[in-house]
């Protein structure tokens, strides 16, 4: 117990209070003397507590209750002992006492806070969610810090292996320290078994086409075991060898040339007999073979873009030619290729992930990217809203076209429990409710749409509408929720009599499902009536289950289309192109000669032959548009997207509406100058690239000979394992030599392209990437007692064996404290009228009693007036009800004060004598006289 002031100069005005209080009883001799001590002893009260309330005067007292946070490391190597924690701390607990707090962190790469602070904590088991991929002990510290209070003792136990890979946990022990916190440490015991990883695979980072080259890779082990060790270039397998390792370091060395220029993969993979941690079993590294650049031509159908083949062929252009299905679905299986070229490709047959990868290809690594149309490429492809429609310089919707065709549109949707199945992340029910908000988004305010949802039953969920409020539209598509059966018949029913009177020039009906329809219906009846209504119908078939006869027979017959997925994620792109094609306007079939306007594209170029025939698209602002149709739309045209460009060509590769271009002379040049043009430009050949990892960061060095680092601006962009974008300007660190760092913590690929510019010009360019093959989490087994042993000793703990330490009484002591300058303020506003009463009032004890006389003489005053007053309501109420002769106020009086009883009436009696007479008179005249001075007696005491 103790007193203290947070502002202990202010004492300093205390002797200066006494001095006017001197003054003052030294000059007020004439007041009584109990009356002067009483105005002294105020003041004094007054002046002290303000003084001592300025001080931040307050009482220190110790504290004996404890806060107690649990901080858990659930990393990847500390899974297998999260139950064991979680006994351990429930069995802590029962430890604490009653005043004491306890509450739980639990820790990865992140943080988490699993219990708060609380008197009464309960934990069944640990249910959130952290980074498993590495260990920051700081980090789960600096929360545990930040849910201790300071009014209590406090402690946080770690619970951990000890092979922290992030962050500096010592640095923030130290400051758990300064702040009065004692941190303990529980062990989480793990023996070291029997491990075998792969350390690295080096390839030289640049090569030229058939150069002979080393492929080194390290193995380590702690155990002496068979091992099978395959190596992959690209996806086909290169080296397959069966090796006994033995502990320590293994190096395995291997020859290999690459004849395909751009740039490649290359991967270690071991299969070891002994082995604890499989996910550190494989590593991956990068060459750039320089060369000819290779163009991937991707194919919608078989011999599609065969003219486009022969064309390049003839120009010495190095072509691969895949399908959609097949083709690289990753950015490093892109990235080897120069220019993409898409003909007639529709949006669902590419795999997932494609288009993303396509995106960041063009936007941040300069890959070059082609589009060609058919009847299944740009909109009516399903391209609306997709990475792909980002790059291209043209907007698969018609923006700002004056005349097009209105649309009446049912979207009939399966919302029964099947469609909650999971699927990528979503559930199906989910991207079917983003597929019918891509499709309103389509359409336009003369269109009208309406949004059936169907489970036993079916319901309208938007009824046929005019597009004319989006938002609401979309509100009222995402309240469909999955539940209950399949029923078909009645739903399409349903679409049918609503969308038959649509005044529309054409009506189209979707229908999405992924399963069978439990009751049976004249489909067939149906589809013949909606097709005397001029109404079409597609359908949509998602995976094996739904019912692809009876949807496949209803396209038929609704003379429509139809779609089978397995992959749900496509769901969207298929309800854009089918609303698409449902409008009709985007496919110009007419003859004419397309306008040719000045342009790098048509460099030599001249006498175009006709066309038969394209898709409508409208221009993006930036785009460079080389060819214009008769109606003004774009045919040709091209643009730079970010450190790439890209180019769309509406008509097609020489099928229906380019037929005439192939026996064109001029055919192989116009694809020259298009593929040309979109090649990745500079000198690759004018600097060199080193990238490596070390710990949490990725390097980049760049040597550039020939070039001034006053002249040059070097620019790193790193693309992410999960495609997000990093800019990383690099700075001169030398002469010629260009450094920079980022932030690696995701496993994985980091591909980068390096770009240089000398006064604005892109004067070289080079792609290269690094990979983070696993989590350093798993590059180590056991338990690191070291270090543990260290965090004991910088936060004055000790190493935990039993659950009741958890809440030892062995912390550091911590005071309590009660703030008095509030109570101080009080007291003071209190002393001030006290102090004003004694002087101004006479408080000895005869003015006491003056006054007091004074006070009950008023009292009793008021106490007499107020009960005339009542009398006097009294009789005015009394005189109301009684009538009678006299004056208003005798009656009152008589009738309430002094009642009188009426005389009886005189009996008829002989008359009598003189002298009889003459008494009764006289007694009648004493009674008057008697009764009237009653009367005024009253009067005279109501007036007093």
């Amino acid at each position: 117990m103790g007193i203290s002031c947070h502002y202990p100069l202010m004492l300093i005005l205390l002797p200066l209070v006494f001095y006017p209080v001197y003054l003052w009883y030294r000059d007020s001799s004439h007041l009584a003397s109990g009356r002067r001590i009483f105005i002294t002893v105020m003041r004094i009260i007054l002046l002290l507590s303000l003084v001592l309330a300025l001080s931040g005067l307050e009482i220190r007292f110790p504290l004996k209750n404890q806060s107690v946070v649990f901080v858990v490391d659930l990393s990847a190597s500390c899974e297998q002992g999260q139950e064991r924690v979680e006994n351990f701390i429930q069995e802590a607990w029962g430890h604490k006492g009653p005043d004491d707090k306890a509450g739980v962190v639990v820790f990865g790469g992140n943080a988490r806070v699993e219990q708060t602070l609380s008197g009464t904590p309960s934990l069944e088991s640990i249910e959130s969610l952290v980074d498993r991929d590495y260990s920051d002990v700081e980090t789960g510290l600096r929360v545990a810090a930040a849910m201790l209070p300071q009014d209590a003792q406090k402690r946080v136990v770690l619970w951990s292996d000890g092979r922290q890979n992030s962050g500096d946990g010592l640095a923030e022990v130290r400051r758990l320290v300064e702040r009065g916190v004692r941190v303990d440490v529980l062990p989480f015991q793990l023996s070291e078994g029997p491990e075998v990883r792969v350390d690295s695979l080096s390839v030289p980072q640049k090569l030229f086409a058939d150069e002979r080259f080393e492929i080194k890779v390290r193995v380590n082990s702690n155990v002496s075991t068979p091992t099978l060790l395959r190596i992959y270039q690209d996806h086909a397998l290169l080296v397959e060898e069966r090796a006994q390792v033995v502990p320590g370091d293994n190096v395995f060395v291997y020859t290999s040339s690459v004849s395909d220029t751009g740039f490649h993969t290359f991967r270690a993979v071991a299969e070891p007999t002994r082995d604890t941690i499989p996910e550190n079993n494989e590593v991956s590294a990068f060459t750039f073979v320089h060369g000819p650049p290779t163009v991937l031509l991707v194919e919608g159908q078989s011999g599609e873009a065969r003219a486009i083949h022969t064309a390049l062929d003839s120009m010495d252009v190095q072509v691969e030619v895949t399908t959609p299905e097949v083709m690289p679905a990753t950015l490093t299986g892109l990235n080897r290729f120069a220019t993409v070229v898409l003909c007639n490709v529709p949006a669902e047959k590419l795999r997932g992930g494609t288009m993303e990868a396509l995106h960041a290809a063009v936007r941040d690594l300069g890959m070059g990217l082609v589009m060609v149309g058919g009847d299944q490429s740009f909109g009516p492809g399903g391209y609306f809203k997709t990475p792909v429609e980002k790059a291209l310089p043209v907007n698969m919707d018609l923006r700002g076209k004056a005349e097009i065709p209105s649309l009446g549109l049912v979207l009939v949707i399966d919302k029964s429990s099947s469609m909650s199945g999971m699927a990528g992340g979503y559930t199906k029910m989910d991207l079917a409710r983003e597929a019918a908000v891509q499709a309103t988004e389509v359409l336009g305010p003369l269109d009208r749409i309406g949004v059936v949802a169907f489970d036993n039953s079916a319901q309208w969920v938007v009824k046929m509408r005019a597009v004319d409020d989006l938002e609401a539209i979309q509100d009222e598509i995402g309240t469909i929720r999955a539940s209950g059966g399949t029923n078909i018949f009645p739903a399409l029913q349903l679409a049918y009599e609503d969308l038959k009177d649509a005044r529309t020039k054409y009506k189209h009906v979707i229908l999405l499902t992924d399963g069978q329809s439990a009751t049976a219906g004249d489909y067939y009846f149906l589809a013949r009536r909606m097709e005397k209504e001029g109404i079409t119908m597609s359908s949509v078939a998602v995976g094996d289950d739904a019912d692809t006869q009876l949807l496949q027979m209803l396209a038929e017959w609704g003379r429509g289309r139809y779609y089978f997925t397995n992959e749900s994620a496509s769901i969207p792109r298929i309800f854009t192109k089918e609303t698409m094609m449902a409008l009709r306007q985007y496919f110009v079939e007419e003859t004419f000669a397309p306008q040719m306007v000045t342009s790098p594209l048509l460099q030599g170029i001249s006498g175009l032959p006709v066309l038969h025939g394209y898709v409508a698209v409208s221009p993006k602002k930036a785009a460079q548009v080389a060819l214009v149709s008769h109606q003004g739309d774009p045919v040709l045209a091209g643009w730079q997207y970010g450190l790439g460009r890209t180019v769309a060509f509406t008509s097609d590769a020489g099928g229906r509406w380019a037929g005439s271009w192939v026996a064109w002379p001029g055919y192989n040049q116009w694809w020259g100058n298009i593929i040309s043009w979109t090649l990745p430009r500079g000198m690759e050949n004018a600097f060199n690239l080193d990238t490596f990892i070390q710990g949490e960061t990725g390097f980049i060095k760049v040597d550039s000979a020939d070039l001034t680092a006053a002249a040059v601006t070097t620019t790193a962009t790193v693309v992410t394992p999960s495609l997000e974008r990093r800019v990383v300007e690099l700075e001169p660190t030398a002469p010629g030599r260009f450094e920079g760092s980022f932030s690696v913590r995701e496993p994985g690929v980091y591909l980068m392209n390096i770009t240089q510019r000398q006064q604005g010009q892109i004067v070289g360019t080079v792609n290269g990437g690094t990979a983070l093959s696993y989590s350093p989490e798993y590059s180590r087994v056991g338990t690191d007692l070291g270090f543990l042993q260290q965090l004991v000793s910088a936060g004055g703990g000790s190493i935990l064996s039993s659950p009741e330490e958890a809440f030892a009484d062995n912390l550091p002591p911590v005071r309590g404290s009660l703030e008095l300058w509030p109570w101080l303020l009080i007291l003071a506003a209190l002393s001030l009228p006290l102090d004003i009463a004694a002087r101004r009032l006479n408080l000895t004890g005869s003015g006491l009693r003056t006054g007091w006389n004074r006070i009950r003489g008023q009292m009793k005053k008021e106490e007499e007036e107020t009960g005339a007053a009542s009398t006097l309501t009294r009789l005015r109420a009394r005189k109301d009800q009684v009538s009678g002769s006299g004056s208003r106020e005798e009656s009152a009086v008589e009738s309430v004060v002094f009642p009188v009883k009426p005389e009886p009436k005189p009996s008829v009696k002989a008359p009598k004598s003189r002298r009889e007479r003459e008494k009764t008179v006289t007694g009648q005249k004493e009674g008057k006289t008697l009764h009237t001075s009653r009367l005024l007696e009253a009067k005279k005491r109501l007036k007093r």
